[in-house]
């Protein structure tokens, strides 16, 4: 007579299985080093969801959120330990943070243990910008459900954080928002950029960012990523220091 499981029992021992194969997968093709950095960080990540008490992992496309927008990006969060280790490289955390492409907010709820002035989320969906809602809980955050392409950049924002959200089009207006933000309000600011292929040809020209104003630039890797062959620098954050005045 077999056992019969219960449903959420059975689902666990799947949810096990398959990680256990995924886990046997890498030690075969990336050696037993390389799946152990992997599992530290898989964990390292689970705590800090368990930390700020919110949910976020996992990647939600294009098409389940209503989305067609072609310089858009898939959901997909950041490494909470790549965003830390990136803002090491930023000395005045006292102004205010935006994120672009805010999405279930892991980067707004991180934010919060700094000392910005204020913190604010640009995201196009409707949907993720309601769970970004309860993944905030009371934390004071202003959340802006808008094309990233029209937001006005205030002349506080001292830090401009992108999770590569969106590319063409779009991040060549917001990145002249940007410039003309701080053309009027001429300051220091912080570009903290993850996987940077669409950002760094902007920045590489000159063209809306004046070299002048780039006074210099800083890596930081992934905890753990393997990089995109068909895309250089798609395994870091870079961090740009700008001073335009």
């Amino acid at each position: 007579m077999s056992a019969t499981w219960p449903p959420v029992t059975r689902l666990a021992i799947n949810v096990m299985l398959r990680r256990i194969k995924i886990a046997s997968s890498m030690v075969r093709n990336d050696g037993l080093r390389r799946a152990m950095t992997y599992a530290l960080n898989r964990f390292a990540e689970a705590r800090y969801e368990r930390g700020f008490e919110v949910q976020t992992r996992g990647q939600i496309r294009l098409e389940t959120l209503g989305i067609c927008n072609p310089d858009s990006a898939e959901y997909a969060p950041t490494s909470y330990g790549g965003f830390f280790k990136a803002m090491r490289h930023v000395p005045d955390k006292t102004g205010a943070f935006v994120d672009y492409g805010s999405g279930l907010g892991r980067i707004l709820v991180a934010a919060t243990t700094f000392p910005f002035s204020r913190i604010i989320g640009i995201e196009l969906s409707a949907a993720l910008i309601e769970r970004c809602r309860v993944n905030l809980g009371g934390r004071d955050v202003q959340l802006v459900c808008q094309d990233a392409a029209q937001y006005r950049v205030p002349r506080d924002v001292t830090v401009f954080h992108f999770f590569n959200p969106f590319g063409g089009a779009t991040l060549r207006a917001v990145v002249t928002d940007m410039a003309r933000s701080l053309h009027e309000a001429p300051r220091q600011a912080w570009v903290v950029f993850a996987n940077p292929w669409f950002i760094e040809p902007l920045m590489r020209a000159g063209e809306i960012i004046p070299h002048a104003w780039q006074k210099s630039t800083a890596d930081e890797m992934w905890p753990f990523h393997r990089p995109d062959p068909k895309h250089q620098n798609s395994d870091r954050y870079r961090i740009y220091m700008l001073d335009s005045r």
